[in-house]
């Protein structure tokens, strides 16, 4: 009856430790998430508000020079105020970070910002009152209301450092850690003895204090490892990695092809179902105008220089297995094969036989076609840059399709050529996404 009542207290007192222990841990952990994602949330912040500003940059040519100036002095001030941000938040014992060049501005600056309270206010003044000069000297032309936005951006990663500042300045309450740890402590001393009493075998007692007064411990000490990630402990924020790419990413943005809008033609067009972020494309592909793309459900890749179909350069039929040029000019042979496989139920001689009607065969040149009287202004269009690049594309193919339908020739009026085309027609409709005609 002794080691019931016994038994009774130590159950109720590992229950408050095991409550605690569980309240300690998910507090600590939600300050460190909460942490990583206020860190991620300032740089987003600040990069956004940084391209939306390189997009508001006058295109005018004649202040080229003061764009030039501008674009480079505000990235100069984004990476030292991350810099600042981070210098400010965490403890580090050498919290030299690496920043964009900064040798242009003056030394009665760099003076003045030394002996700032607070180094990142300081540097978000400069850039706004960078940005307002650069907008009273159209070297921003844009509307007030929309350049606010970027000030709105800049505010809100300041924003967020208030609230990193909160959790690195206010621990977890010093009542309860301190209670807790004293719990710790009993728990340590006692286990031994009433798990003496409770458990028959010395050896199976020693075993369960082990686990559970390390299990204790170790949860204790975790909680105290995450509580504060702002440091160079092993579990803190990666500070000098996130530094490093923030200013990657800056200079990256400066690259006269970051703020230019791609060049894209629209019979060129391809319709990707899968993209894998680790794509790659071949730079000799990026100066040849006809290449083709290479689209799988596993890669993207651009293959180099001109495609054929000839046997010597490609095996054609796998090309097709994968529809991996939808949209993209392909050799009238490779369309013979590719629509053989979307009318299965049809022969190969029939096939050609659509082909010849429509103005594609494999033993003909497209720019020597003869003109047929029923083409439309839309197939004329298409012929005219088919005479220029040689080659046939599924999109043409549609139109031509369309193109038979709608005509009152003796051809179309077949049956069999009818049910045949529009079995195409179909087919094509499911295979690719249509484009809509100019």
């Amino acid at each position: 009856m002794e080691m019931q009542g016994i038994g009774t207290i130590w159950s109720g007192f590992s229950f408050v430790l095991g409550f605690l222990i569980v309240f300690r841990s998910n507090q600590a952990y939600s300050r460190f998430w909460e942490s990583v994602t206020l860190f991620q949330q300032i740089g987003g912040e600040w990069l956004n508000a940084f391209s939306n500003l390189l997009c508001f940059c006058s295109r005018d040519p004649e202040k080229q020079d003061q764009v030039y100036e501008f674009r480079y002095f505000l990235s100069r001030l984004m990476s030292l105020l991350h810099c600042n941000t981070l210098q400010t938040l965490c403890e580090l014992s050498d919290d030299s970070l690496e920043v964009l060049d900064i040798g242009g501005l003056n030394p009665k600056s760099l003076w003045h910002l030394e002996k700032s309270p607070d180094r990142s206010k300081t540097v978000l003044l400069w850039i706004s009152c960078l940005i307002m000069e650069a907008h009273h000297k159209k070297t921003i032309e844009v509307p007030g209301p929309i350049l606010s936005r970027a000030f709105q951006e800049l505010s809100q990663g300041m924003v967020c450092v208030t609230d990193l500042r909160k959790i690195r300045d206010v621990p977890f309450p010093f009542p309860y850690s301190q209670y807790l740890l004293y719990m710790l402590i009993a728990h340590w001393i006692l286990a031994p003895l009433v798990a003496s009493q409770v458990v028959l075998r010395p050896w199976w007692a020693g075993i369960m204090v082990l686990v559970v007064s390390t299990s204790y411990w170790t949860l204790f000490y975790i909680a105290q490892e995450i509580d504060q990630p702002f440091g160079e402990d092993a579990n803190d924020l990666p500070v000098r990695e996130m530094q490093q790419q923030f200013n990657t990413k800056l200079q990256f943005f400066l690259e006269p092809a970051s703020t230019k809008i791609p060049d894209f033609t629209l019979e060129s067009s391809q319709h990707l179902h899968v993209l894998r972020s680790s794509y790659k494309i071949n730079p000799s592909a990026i100066t040849s105008p006809y290449s083709m793309t290479s689209v799988t459900a596993q890669s993207f890749h651009m293959d180099d220089g001109h495609r054929t179909a000839t046997p010597e350069r490609q095996d054609s039929s796998r090309e097709v297995q994968g529809f991996s040029s939808l949209l993209d000019p392909l050799e009238p042979r490779m369309i013979h094969e590719l629509l053989s496989m979307l009318l299965p139920d049809v022969d190969a001689a029939h096939v050609k036989h659509m082909l010849q009607i429509l103005g594609i065969d494999d033993q003909t040149e497209l720019g020597t076609l003869e003109e047929k009287p029923y083409q439309s202004e839309d197939f004329e269009r298409l012929h005219e840059q088919l005479h220029e690049e040689r080659r046939a594309s599924l999109n043409d193919v549609s139109v031509r399709v369309d193109d038979f339908l709608r005509q009152e020739s003796p051809e179309s009026q077949e049956p069999e050529l009818q049910r045949s085309f529009a079995s195409l027609s179909e087919a094509l409709a499911k295979t690719m996404p249509r484009v809509k005609r100019i």
